[in-house]
């Protein structure tokens, strides 16, 4: 008697095979395309920062008005750093695979099994785990440098990888239309 499998299952998938794990292509990041990558992040926090120093040095005064305007500036600076942060880090990453800093240098995120972005709460998760690169004098940042795949401790745990991936051209919402330029008379003809 022969066995019968069960008509609603579905066969196992094939194995990947072993130079790139479903699709993810293999030319990873480089360990300064990454930093690259890092410190643009970071300089777009500039302006929010100066605004921070500026509200700094006015709560620093004897003035009542100017203390009081320091301090509101000190918290807008502060809520535009982790807004930014957030959008960009987290949100914006974890939906795209690129952030700002990612994707002017040309690389991008990815979870390595599936090859699609990591999503903004695993983007989170990751972000955290980055505690653990920071743990052993800092090798787990260094970690990159002679990996294999050129993943941090963090992107070990998280199964995420740094690739070179140029973001591709995406269309303008709103087009900008031609406008032609014709001439008008505002004299009538002359009729000699």
């Amino acid at each position: 008697m022969t066995e019968q499998s069960d008509p609603m299952s579905y066969p196992a998938p094939p194995p990947a095979p072993p130079s790139a794990v479903y699709g993810v292509p293999t030319p990873y990041a480089s360990w300064i395309q990454r930093v690259g990558g890092y410190l643009l992040d970071i300089l777009i926090l500039i302006p929010a920062y100066l605004v921070i120093f500026v509200g700094a040095g006015l709560a620093s005064t004897d003035n009542t008005g100017l203390r009081s305007i320091g301090l509101v500036l000190t918290l807008l600076g502060y809520v535009a750093v982790f807004g930014v942060l957030i959008w960009n880090m987290i949100i914006r990453q974890g939906r795209t695979g690129w952030s700002i800093g990612k994707q002017v240098v040309g690389i991008r995120l990815i979870a390595e099994r599936t090859g699609q972005p990591l999503g903004a709460g695993m983007t989170f998760v990751r972000l955290l785990a980055h505690f653990l690169d920071s743990l052993a004098c800092y090798l787990g940042w260094l970690w990159p440098l002679w990996d294999q795949k050129r993943q941090t401790f963090a992107d070990k745990l998280l199964r995420s990888v740094v690739i070179v991936q140029q973001r591709p051209e995406t269309p303008r919402r709103w087009p900008v239309r031609s406008v032609r330029m014709t001439r008008c008379s505002v004299m009538p003809p002359s009729t000699t």
